[in-house]
């Protein structure tokens, strides 16, 4: 994880263990494990994947697993009456 760490800030990994304190180091470690390093770009492939029709694309990318999907614009969506209304039209129940 450092390295990871340290090629996101593009810095030696020596700098970072002597010049970063602690309580930070602890907090990057977290934020890497709640977002990968990649899952914005995972994300965005996802949202095409689903553009174009593929269902559970976020199978195929690990980066997306521990992600939280409350972060997905999908969610707002789905349960709301424009939702509702698409889903009730003829073939809506291809609609999310």
């Amino acid at each position: 994880m450092l390295f990871e760490l340290a090629f996101t800030l593009r810095m030696p990994a020596y700098k970072i263990l002597q010049d970063l304190p602690y309580d930070e180091l602890l907090g990057w470690f977290e934020y890497l494990e709640s977002r990968p390093i990649g899952w914005r770009e995972d994300l965005r492939t996802v949202y095409l994947l689903n553009a174009q029709g593929v269902k559970n694309p976020e199978k195929l990318f690990p980066a997306l697993a521990k992600k939280n999907t409350s972060d997905n614009p999908t969610d707002s969506f789905v349960g709301s009456k424009l939702h509702h209304f698409l889903k009730n039209a003829k073939g809506g129940d291809a609609i999310l």
